[in-house]
């Protein structure tokens, strides 16, 4: 039970340090405060995991500084790849896009960043992970069991309640698309009729979809989502660029 102690604090310690590394990185990219995270909590897991396979698989080859960078780097990559690939799978959306970065693999990894997480990991296990050990020391002598406990509880709500925000984000950005397609077919019926139509006829018809079906329909976690996420890219969804617009919008006008 202790040893499983021990990996669940390094698990949220590294989390969190990917989260805060996240936010300031990309609050100072977008030069105004970015909250990033896919879960609420201030914690990314897919660092934590990343952190600990390096641990497990790679820090006995510490000693040799090659084995530990390009294992490093390996490692990270393909859990980077698998995220992307299980996310986009399960919630139609892909959440982040390395198309415009050199030496991409479908845009979901690079070399240049698989590179740079790489000596990320090399400075991890050669200098911070000894510090973070003595600070996982401390904490299991004064909390106990009782403080990794509490982290997967919490973590594990904070899981429940995302999923269950992302269903009902799905669902309504499904909603949205075929919605479009509906008013897309009225508007092309109304075309061939040969009626006269103003320009703006389309953009009317998605006010009125976004003012009929869709408004206060984004709770704060969804609205987080759209608006931390720039490269958020909609999948198998009808008129998904228009539906992409659409939730700009609504979230602009805090509805």
């Amino acid at each position: 039970m202790e040893k499983m102690s021990q990996v669940i604090l390094l698990f949220f310690i590294y989390s969190f340090i990917g989260w805060l590394w996240e936010t300031v990185y990309c609050s100072l990219k977008a030069k105004k405060f970015v909250y990033r995270g896919f879960l609420v909590g201030p914690y990314c897991p897919i660092y934590g995991f990343g952190v600990l396979s390096v641990l497990y698989f790679v820090e006995p080859f510490e000693n040799n500084l090659l084995v530990l960078y390009v294992g490093s780097a390996v490692l990270v990559t393909i859990l980077e790849y698998v995220t992307s690939y299980g996310l986009e799978k399960l919630f139609h959306a892909s959440w982040w896009d390395y198309h415009d970065v050199p030496f991409n693999l479908n845009g979901r990894v690079a070399l240049p960043v698989s590179l740079f997480l790489g000596l990320g990991c090399v400075l991890i296990v050669k200098v911070i992970q000894p510090e973070i050990a003595k600070v996982v020391s401390f904490l299991q002598a004064t909390f106990g069991n009782y403080l990794a406990l509490c982290i997967v509880i919490v973590m594990g709500l904070d899981l429940i309640y995302t999923l269950l925000n992302m269903q009902g984000f799905k669902k309504l950005i499904t909603e949205m698309g075929q919605t479009l397609e509906t008013n897309q077919q009225e508007f092309k019926q109304r075309l061939n009729t040969k009626m006269e139509i103003a320009t703006a006829d389309w953009q009317k018809l998605k006010e009125r979809t976004k003012k009929e079906h869709f408004q206060n329909r984004l709770n704060f976690q969804q609205r987080r989502f759209i608006n931390n996420y720039p490269k958020l890219t909609l999948k198998n969804i009808k008129n998904s660029k228009e539906v992409r617009h659409l939730l700009e919008d609504l979230k602009k006008k805090g509805q």
